[in-house]
């Protein structure tokens, strides 16, 4: 009769169960910079340039000066444009959630980022060189609740059908609900023709959409998502 051998598994000690925790955290706080800091200067660029009109769209319109682009859109939110985009592309890689928390910290960076340089120029700058509070807020929530709900259609979209369905519709949800709560907050009121410029703004994302499709489908094999997260 063979002699029966008890195998005991070796016990993880409390000291190895935090430092593979301390590890984990760690890398999920670096990666999370990583995508924040990757954001951050389209953040900025936005920002710094959100009182500059963009004059290439109005030779669409004809001599109707009141339906012009550049009435509304200015460079700042014409870049900001594409950061539903960028984290569409966090999206497919690391999920929605990720996706989601990489937007929280980079707008969180760009607070303090544009906080320090406004500190730094107070002493140059007079009131008119700042926007309107009304503006502000409203550019802000409506940018951010773009981005939010581009990862989130994206992440529910993902992973059936067709490849560019999943991109297609997070783009195109994030650009309407940018539309819709940034025109009524900004223009509500002021007597100016908001509706159309909102459905001239979403025509122009719309375009901007269908091109990303280019650029995705591109990155599909570099951008494989990682372990957990469906998508092709």
């Amino acid at each position: 009769m063979e002699a029966v051998v008890e195998k005991h598994q070796s016990r993880e000690t409390a000291m190895q169960r935090m430092a593979r925790h301390s590890g984990a955290l760690f890398a999920a706080l670096v990666q999370l910079a990583a995508l924040a800091a990757i954001m951050l200067p389209v953040l900025l660029a936005s920002m710094l340039t959100v009182d500059i009109p963009v004059y290439v769209f109005d030779r669409f319109v004809g001599d109707a000066i009141a339906s012009r682009p550049s009435n509304w859109l200015s460079q700042g939110s014409f870049i900001m444009a594409f950061v539903p985009l960028i984290v569409i592309l966090f999206a497919r890689r690391y999920g929605g959630d990720e996706a989601s928390r990489a937007v929280t910290a980079a707008w969180g960076l760009a607070a303090v980022a544009v906080f320090a340089e406004l500190s730094y120029l107070a002493p140059v700058l007079e009131s008119s060189d700042f926007p309107s509070v009304r503006y502000t807020v409203s550019f802000t929530a409506s940018a951010m609740a773009a981005q939010y709900v581009a990862a989130s259609v994206y992440d529910i979209a993902r992973g059936g059908g067709f490849w560019w369905r999943a991109p297609l519709y997070g783009a195109l949800a994030g650009y309407a609900i940018y539309g819709v709560i940034y025109f009524p907050a900004v223009y509500w009121g002021t007597g100016a023709p908001w509706f159309n410029w909102m459905v001239g703004g979403f025509a122009i994302n719309t375009v901007l959409a269908f091109a990303f499709l280019g650029v995705y489908r591109v990155l599909r094999t570099p951008l494989r998502p990682r372990g957990g997260f469906g998508g092709r």
